[in-house]
C-alpha cells in the first residue's frame, strides 16, 4: 500500500532544480561544436557529458523503480491516464518503448529504496549497485548487467557470499583511483568469471541449456530465390566461424607499384557492402568444405548441387535452368560457373522422362590439374584480392560453352564473389602462353601476376 500527500517544499524545490538544471543544459547544447574542439577538449567533454548522463539515469532509474507501485497501490496512477500498466504509461510518458519501459522498471526496483507502511526507507535490494549509480560512477547498462547476473544464482548462493561479489563487481565495473572503469562487455566478462566462482554448479547446468538451444534453420525460398538462414551457434562454433569469415574478408593484399596514379580506383573497385562481403566468404568456406578429400558422403556420393537444363538452354545468352530444390530458375550464367567448379554429367532423357543413357562427369578440373593451377596462381588472380588457394573456384578462361578446354592453360583460380562477377563486372582474363593476364579499375593493360602475388610491369597487350 503506497500513501500520497500533496507536495512540500522539499519536493517543490526539487522540481524547481530539476528545470533550471534543463535550461542551464540548453544553452551548452545549442553552442556545441564538436569539430572545433582541440582533441583533448574533445575527450575531457566526452567524459563530463557521460558523467552527467549518469546522474540523469539515476534520476530515470529511481523514478521507474517506483512505477509499479504507482500502478499497484489505491490509487493507479498510470491507469487513470488510460494505460494497461505501469511499463505502458511510463513508455507513453518517457517516449520509449515498451520492452525499454519494463527494463527500466526492472532495473529501478533492484536499485532503488523502497517505503515501509509506516514510511520508513528501506535499502534497495542491490544496495552497492545503488550506491555506484547514485553518485554517477555506474551507467543504466552497466548495472543492468551486474543486476542479471546477480540475480540469475541469487537462489543458490548464500546472502553474505552474494553481497561481497556485487561489493566487487561493483568495484571493477565503476573504477577507482588506481584503475579506470570497465567497458561494458568487459563488465560482463568479469561478471561471468564472478558468478562461476560462486557458484560452480551453475555454470554446468547454464551451458547444458545453451547447447540446448542451438539450432540451424533454412527458411523458405524468397521469391528471388534466395534461403533465409537463422539460428544460435554454439560458442565455439560460432567464434571459430566468425574468425574464418574475417580471416576471409581481412586477406591480405598487395598494391601495385606500376597503378600508383590509379590506387583510389583500385581500392574502390569492390562495391560490395560488408554483408555482402560476410556471405561471398562464408560461399568460399562451404565451397573448400566440399572439396575436402573427407567430406562427407550423401549416399556414397560428395554432396552435389543437382541442376536440371536442356541443350538447347546451354547455347542461349538468356537460357535458364532448374537447381533441384529450388523454385526460382537459375541463368545459364550460374550454371555455367557450377559447372566449373563441380563439373556435371550428361543425362538423355526420352520425351516421357525415361532416362536413355548417363555419361560420365565432364568438364570439372581435377585436384591435379587444381594443384598445378595452385602452385602458378597462389590464391585468386583478381588485383587487390587476398583470398587463399584453398578457397577459391577454377575458372574457365574460355567458356566450355565456347570450346574452352578443361585444361591448366585455360583455368584460373577466381574466389566466390569474384567468380560470380567475372562475366559481367569490370575484369577481364586472358591466358597468352598459359599465364593469367588480368585487365581491369587501376590495371588498364594487361598484367599479369606470380604466385607471391605481386604485381609485375605491363606485357604488351594481347587483345
Amino acid at each position: 500500500m503506497v500513501f500520497t500527500v500533496p507536495m512540500g517544499e522539499h519536493e517543490v524545490a526539487l522540481r524547481a532544480s530539476i528545470a533550471r538544471a534543463v535550461d542551464a543544459l540548453a544553452a551548452p547544447l545549442h553552442a556545441l561544436v564538436p569539430a572545433r574542439l582541440s582533441g583533448d577538449d574533445y575527450i575531457q567533454l566526452v567524459e563530463e557529458v557521460e558523467s552527467l548522463g549518469r546522474i540523469i539515469d539515476a534520476l530515470r532509474l529511481r523514478l521507474a523503480g517506483d512505477a509499479e507501485s504507482r500502478s499497484d497501490g489505491p490509487i493507479d496512477t498510470f491507469g487513470a491516464l488510460g494505460h494497461a500498466s505501469a511499463a505502458d504509461g511510463l513508455a507513453a510518458l518517457a517516449g520509449i518503448s515498451v520492452a525499454s519501459a519494463t527494463s527500466r522498471i526492472h532495473l529501478g526496483r533492484a536499485v532503488t529504496p523502497s517505503l515501509t507502511i509506516t514510511g520508513a526507507e528501506t535499502p534497495a535490494p542491490h544496495h552497492h549497485i545503488a550506491a555506484a549509480v547514485e553518485d554517477g560512477a555506474l551507467g543504466i547498462e552497466a548495472a543492468g548487467v551486474l543486476v542479471r547476473e546477480l540475480d540469475g544464482v541469487a537462489r543458490r548462493v548464500s546472502p553474505e557470499i552474494l553481497d561481497e561479489a556485487e561489493r566487487g563487481l561493483v568495484l571493477l565495473a565503476a573504477g577507482t583511483h588506481e584503475h579506470p572503469p570497465l567497458r561494458v562487455d568487459l563488465v560482463r566478462m568479469q561478471a561471468s568469471v564472478f558468478i562461476a566462482r560462486i557458484d560452480p554448479d551453475g555454470a554446468r547446468p547454464k551451458e547444458q541449456r545453451a547447447r540446448r538451444k542451438r539450432r540451424l534453420r533454412f527458411g523458405v525460398e524468397t521469391s528471388e530465390g534466395l534461403i533465409p538462414v537463422s539460428g544460435l551457434l554454439a560458442g565455439e562454433v560460432g567464434i571459430t566461424l566468425k574468425n574464418l569469415v574475417d580471416a576471409h574478408r581481412r586477406s591480405p593484399t598487395f598494391a601495385d607499384p606500376d597503378a600508383a596514379d590509379d590506387v583510389d580506383v583500385a581500392v574502390d573497385a569492390d562495391p560490395r557492402t560488408l554483408d555482402e562481403k560476410r556471405h561471398d566468404a562464408l560461399a568460399a568456406i562451404v565451397g573448400a568444405a566440399s572439396r575436402a578429400v573427407d567430406a562427407p558422403d550423401l549416399g556414397g556420393a560428395a554432396p552435389a548441387v543437382i541442376v536440371t537444363v536442356t541443350a538447347e538452354a546451354l547455347e542461349e545468352p538468356n537460357g535458364f535452368g532448374v537447381i533441384d530444390g529450388l523454385a526460382t530458375p537459375v541463368p545459364v550464367a550460374s550454371i555455367e560457373r557450377l559447372m566449373d567448379t563441380r563439373g556435371h554429367q550428361i543425362a538423355t532423357l526420352s520425351p516421357a522422362g525415361r532416362i536413355l543413357s548417363l555419361g560420365s562427369v565432364q568438364r570439372c578440373f581435377i585436384a591435379s590439374q587444381r594443384r598445378v593451377i595452385t602452385a602458378r596462381d597462389g590464391g585468386c588472380i583478381i588485383p587487390g584480392c587476398g583470398i587463399p588457394a584453398g578457397w577459391c573456384e577454377v575458372h574457365h578462361v574460355i567458356p566450355h560453352r565456347a570450346g574452352g578446354p578443361t585444361h591448366v592453360d585455360n583455368g584460373v583460380l577466381l574466389c566466390w564473389g569474384h567468380h560470380q562477377k567475372i562475366d559481367s563486372g569490370p575484369w577481364r582474363i586472358s591466358m597468352p602462353g598459359g599465364v593469367p593476364h588480368v585487365r581491369g579499375p587501376g590495371h588498364h593493360e594487361w598484367t599479369y601476376v606470380t604466385k607471391a602475388r605481386r604485381w609485375r610491369p605491363p606485357l604488351p597487350a594481347t587483345g
